[in-house]
């Protein structure tokens, strides 16, 4: 009997070897489907939760059971360059006629936990918001997210008076007439996170944005100036409640101080490029304090922009000295290093000290870290706090 030919060999094995992955995918076609089948509609809206609604809805065409899943989302997500094409045309008309058309149909029953719309408003989209802003007040709306550029947008005086519920606010690329009244009417609100924009103030020595909001826990500032047509002397940061403040790159207008009356205070953050000036307050509950600045003390301009550098840094670990945990940058030591006589002959303000870690970069050595340095941070520790050294990451580098 002839032997077979090695291509005829080869071509058995490939059709063994397809028939073979066939009824391999076939079985993990048939493994899946129960487990999708078998998901809770509970898990299935969580999952939701985690993308755009655009792709929430596209959902629908997976099966009939999800067809109407997306109707009782309670968190809506919306980003403008999901309907943009490579040219941007039509992109905001078709972003506002689908926000429109999810709330229009949605399960009326279910309230709105959060709503986050990712956009570039412009004065023509008044009408747009108002709408937006009525179906919020009706559905106890509990956090807003405002992403993209909002200098020329007015928050509804409709929702901040008529929503008590909401306990969570961020704004991001904000104008000066973002707030109208400022924050007075926000009773309910636990968390802030502002970022990038304006607000002014009303010409006064002490301003004092937060203290009409009782509730506050949670404090971001993030890029933001604060403008208008006279200067101020002290921005009070006040919150009977508030556990956590971090402070990014603030920028205050002439020579302001900054004053924390925060007794619950527990996690304290500011980096920033320069020190800024603190005024004298105790936080009695402090226990994590992150202080990095960006700047190399090398570039400053004199010595005595030096001398002043360091004296409100040393300041503001006065307020800081019931910390358990510090964090600082590598640049925070180099201020202290950079003006010795600031330093020496002071005591120690962390009498509470645990742990004083201080974060690196490439090409910094710790181990350049002055004794006097050393003896200022942790010498009145009653517990012996620890020194850790640590890579600081890409993220806290690009603050």
């Amino acid at each position: 009997m002839p032997k077979r030919g090695k291509k005829v060999k080869e071509f058995e094995d490939y059709q063994l070897y397809n028939t073979r992955m066939s009824k391999r995918n076939k079985m993990c076609k048939d493994d899946q489907q129960p487990m999708l089948s078998n998901f809770s509609d509970d898990i299935l809206r969580h999952i939701l939760s985690f993308v755009d609604t655009k792709f929430a809805v596209q959902t629908c065409v997976l099966s009939k059971r999800f067809k109407n899943l997306w109707k009782t989302l309670s968190h809506l997500t919306f980003d403008n360059m999901n309907f943009s094409n490579r040219m941007n045309i039509g992109g905001g008309y078709y972003f506002r006629k689908f926000v429109l058309h999810v709330l229009s149909h949605r399960d009326q029953s279910i309230n709105i936990d959060t709503f986050s719309p990712a956009y570039n408003y412009s004065r023509k989209d008044e009408s747009f918001m108002n709408e937006v802003t009525n179906y919020l007040v009706l559905y106890n709306i509990e956090e807003l997210i405002f992403q993209g550029h909002w200098v020329d947008f007015c928050l509804p005086v409709e929702l901040i008076i008529k929503c008590p519920s909401i306990k969570s606010l961020e704004m991001n690329g904000f104008g000066s007439e973002m707030l109208p009244g400022g924050f007075c009417f926000f009773m309910g609100l636990k968390k802030l996170h502002l970022s990038g924009g304006l607000f002014p103030y009303i010409s006064q020595n002490h301003f004092d944005p937060f203290s009409s909001c009782p509730n506050l826990k949670s404090l971001y500032l993030g890029k933001c100036f604060l403008g208008g047509s006279s200067e101020f002397s002290v921005f009070r940061i006040s919150g009977p409640q508030l556990v956590d403040l971090g402070i990014f790159n603030l920028y205050l207008v002439g020579h302001c101080r900054i004053e924390v009356c925060t007794p619950m205070l527990t996690s304290f953050t500011l980096m920033h490029s320069l020190p800024l000036s603190f005024t004298l307050v105790d936080l009695p509950a402090l226990r994590n304090a992150n202080v990095q600045f960006s700047s190399p003390p090398s570039l400053y301009h004199s010595n005595k922009i030096r001398k002043a550098a360091a004296y409100d840094l040393t300041n503001m670990f006065r307020i800081l000295c019931h910390a358990q945990t510090l964090t600082l940058s590598y640049y925070t030591i180099e201020i202290l290093s950079n003006a010795p006589n600031k330093v020496k002959h002071k005591p120690s303000p962390f009498t509470e000290l645990k742990k004083l870690k201080v974060k690196v970069q490439h090409g910094e050595n710790s181990t350049k870290i002055p004794a006097y340095v050393l003896k200022y941070l942790l010498s009145a520790s009653a517990y012996g706090a620890s020194l850790e050294v640590e890579q600081r990451n890409t993220e806290e580098m690009d603050f």
